[in-house]
């Protein structure tokens, strides 16, 4: 049970962090502070990393955890695109 429980919070804290980062993200690109997308994109690869291990501790070690969906891959999809967007439109125009 205690398993599941982590499982299901793992997943609903990543959605909740990738949420907060696209709302950010579209209140610095409206302000032209696209410099700070670049934070995010990092921070989204390291949220991805963690949900990329409880993917892999949840399958092979066996704690029982049914995966009633494949929401998690959709998580990983939605931080991987994230992160591309965020990387490029997070690029500075080069002052002359």
């Amino acid at each position: 049970m205690l398993a599941s429980i982590i499982y299901w919070a793992i997943i609903l804290v990543c959605i909740a962090w990738a949420a907060i980062s696209l709302f950010f993200s579209v209140f610095y690109l409206t302000r032209k502070e696209n410099g700070n997308l670049w934070a995010f994109a990092l921070f989204n690869v390291l949220v991805a990393i963690v949900l990329a291990i409880a993917l892999v501790v949840f399958r092979t070690w066996g704690f029982g955890v049914t995966q009633y969906s494949s929401l998690i891959y959709i998580v990983l999809a939605a931080l991987g695109g994230l992160t591309v967007l965020q990387a490029i439109l997070g690029r500075e125009p080069k002052i002359a």
